[in-house]
């Protein structure tokens, strides 16, 4: 993973690169003969507000943070190939995750939709739920929203059962467990519950159950509070 940049390699990103001769990605690398590469993640909205705030242009602040953090990992002692650097805001990087999503798009495995995201006002970011520290945002402390954005999302369960096939992979049988629970296939039906409500255009609520014997012992329906009929 390309450190941020944010202006300072944190302490995290020195566990990760200083002394590379001691980590095992490092090992693995030169006994394989292998490419180590280093680069700078330059792409956020962390980045755009910070050079808002100081009233200068994006790319001037990023790359003065690069030139900044490269100091340092050179001032560590980290090796690298510097003459494969990548900054991924540069067109010759991002040119090919734009290619990449192209060819997402190209085969519908990308496609447009809301889904509830952390939703930070202050910073106008998305976090991660990691990024979230007692309902608040762990870089300005704003208090975080749920808020459904439009965003792009990829087809992945077209590979659900792909991704369950693990025969010819040497796993342990504990991880073969945890993908198995993440991906969470189960097998059963949709069934479809009529809905006449003043109000609302859908007419019916579809669910899925593995236990469609005992629909006619049904008494209630639970919605999770994310579903767009709650706000009705």
């Amino acid at each position: 993973m390309f450190p941020y940049t944010s202006g300072d390699l944190h302490i995290g990103t020195g566990m990760l690169w200083r002394r590379p001769m001691f980590t095992p990605v490092s090992n693995v690398c030169r006994a394989l003969t292998s490419l180590h590469p280093i680069g700078f993640d330059a792409f956020g909205l962390p980045a755009e507000n910070a050079a808002i705030k100081r009233g200068i242009h994006p790319r001037e602040w990023t790359m003065k943070n690069i030139d900044n953090m490269r100091k340092q990992l050179k001032s560590m002692g980290s090796m690298y190939d510097w003459s494969r650097e990548v900054i991924t805001c540069a067109p010759e990087y991002y040119k090919w995750t734009q290619w990449f999503f192209a060819k997402l798009f190209e085969n519908d495995l990308a496609y447009r939709g809301k889904a509830p995201v952390n939703w930070c006002p202050t910073c106008q970011v998305v976090l991660a739920n990691e990024q979230v520290t007692d309902g608040k945002c762990w870089r300005c402390e704003s208090e975080v929203v749920k808020r459904d954005l439009e965003q792009w999302l990829f087809r992945i369960t077209r590979y659900a059962d792909e991704l369950m096939e693990h025969k010819d992979i040497d796993w342990p049988e504990r991880i073969q467990i945890m993908q198995r629970n993440w991906v969470g296939k189960s097998y059963g039906t949709e069934i479809s519950f009529g809905l006449e409500h003043p109000g609302i255009e859908e007419k019916e609520i579809r669910i899925f159950t593995t236990r469609p014997d005992t629909v006619f012992g049904v008494t209630f329906m639970v919605l999770a509070p994310e579903h767009p009929l709650v706000a009705n």
